[in-house]
């Protein structure tokens, strides 16, 4: 013993008369540690742990110990080491997109026929595949990027998704519905890993991962791999919560107004934004109004403001987008009121009960975003937007709900607590997306 502590003395001796750190006597056992660690593993410089070497000649002994790393491997080091979070979300977010792609390779070649026999373009038939992503409103958006809006009812249709779509075609030359659907999945995938950011930042990690898995497996979020703007949606409200949890209002404001050229719905985010503001800055009237962060909120209603500009000059009506809703009839307006009034039993009306569960599941996830005062962000939105959708949404209630990803992180706090539960939970959510997936890829009324 008394022969290893006078040899250890004697290199920490060395170390200092050799260039390294002047090493002061409350350090010199870590010092000894870390060049023990580092013979051991043959894997870290000394340079990295020591103090930064006062002389050239301490650096050259610190090379000659170890070989030195390349600017490159360290690099990818750093990133790795960064992005190492991120493995989970995209993990996820290729399987789930494997298996809907595999899906609807298997149904639209066993049976092809569609219930409502129109495709938006006939040659999608050739990609079965892709052919099932592409039904109502894909034919639609595909209009617009190729035409633009020759008719005022379009404007029903937001402009940010096609015109995405139209600037990815013209760089690529592919076509503009697989342009779409890049566009969409991209955007997807954006959203997987903003979500799981926020959700990791609100509760544990356990909790963060089976919400999402739960979001990724929910019956209608095929939505967001279809050529529908919903990825865009949802992308846009996690990416601007986030940011206006971590206080970058303005920037916040500045993504959700990019996000209302997808659907007006995202507006129902700046609710979160607005409890973002109140709960960092206080509700003193003055004080908050005078602040520059107030823009965050205004710059979603200023970016709804030059849509509706553009409506006014095109077709002499601001709110064309509106009025061209009530081309599809009263079922484009109905609530829960309506339906429950309903004498009719068409297939509309069918298949808004078959919604119903599931909307009722993710309004009780709003709801207990309530009760959990790090959350009310997310309650802020998931509750404004779950009312609209029982007010005057139920028609589009699926896809609807399936952008309400807020709710999804209470329900995985759950889950994650009752590990009898987890399998059979995901295992329904994914039998139910395959049955409304299917029903959805032949061109039933899946809206």
């Amino acid at each position: 013993m008394i022969s290893q502590l006078r040899a250890r003395v004697a290199e920490c001796w060395f170390l200092r008369r050799s260039g390294f750190a002047l090493v002061t006597p409350p350090t010199v056992l870590v010092v000894l540690k870390v060049v023990d660690m580092s013979r051991r593993t043959h894997s870290i410089s000394r340079a990295e742990h020591l103090a930064p070497a006062t002389v050239e000649k301490g650096n050259q002994l610190a090379a000659a110990d170890h070989p030195r790393d390349t600017g490159a491997a360290q690099l990818i080091q750093r990133l790795g080491q960064q992005w190492a979070w991120a493995a989970f979300p995209i993990l996820l977010f290729i399987s789930t997109r494997i298996a809907l792609l595999g899906f609807s390779q298997i149904g639209m070649s066993l049976a092809s026929g569609l219930f409502w026999e129109y495709r938006a373009q006939p040659f999608m038939k050739e990609f079965p595949a892709l052919d099932g992503l592409c039904r109502w409103d894909c034919e639609h958006f595909g209009i617009i990027a190729r035409s633009g809006y020759t008719e005022a009812w379009r404007t029903n249709f937001f402009p940010l998704f096609p015109s995405m779509a139209l600037a990815l075609h013209k760089l690529t030359g592919m076509q503009v519905e697989f342009a779409m659907l890049v566009v969409s999945n991209l955007a997807g995938l954006g959203a997987y890993l903003a979500i799981y950011q926020i959700f990791t930042m609100l509760a544990d990690e356990s909790s963060a991962r089976w919400g999402l898995m739960l979001f990724a497996a929910y019956p209608f979020a095929f939505f967001q791999a279809a050529a529908y703007p919903e990825s865009l949606m949802i992308c846009s409200t996690s990416i601007a919560i986030l940011l206006a949890l971590r206080g970058h209002h303005i920037l916040a404001g500045f993504v959700l107004g990019y996000g209302v050229l997808t659907r007006h719905l995202t507006l129902f985010a700046g609710a979160g934004l607005l409890a973002a503001q109140i709960r960092q800055r206080g509700f003193h009237p003055q004080r908050f109004l005078l602040n520059p962060a107030i823009l965050g909120l205004a710059l979603p209603w200023l970016f709804l403001a030059l849509y509706c500009l553009y409506q006014y000059t095109a077709f002499g009506d601001p709110l064309a987008f509106a009025h061209a809703r009530s081309n599809w009839g009263p079922l484009a307006w109905w609530g829960i009121d309506d339906l429950l009034r309903a004498r009719d039993g068409n297939e509309h009306v069918q298949v808004m009960y078959a919604y119903l569960p599931f909307g009722l599941l993710i309004t009780a996830g709003a709801i207990a975003l309530c009760f959990r005062r790090e959350w009310i962000e997310l309650a802020a939105f998931a509750i404004v937007f779950m009312l609209a959708v029982w007010s005057i949404g139920v028609w589009g209630m699926g896809r609807y709900t399936a952008a309400c990803w807020p709710a999804f992180l209470p329900l995985g706090v759950w889950l994650s607590k009752w590990p009898i539960l987890q399998g059979p939970a995901i295992g329904l959510f994914a039998v139910f997306q395959g049955l409304f997936f299917f029903l959805f890829s032949h061109q039933f009324v899946i809206l």
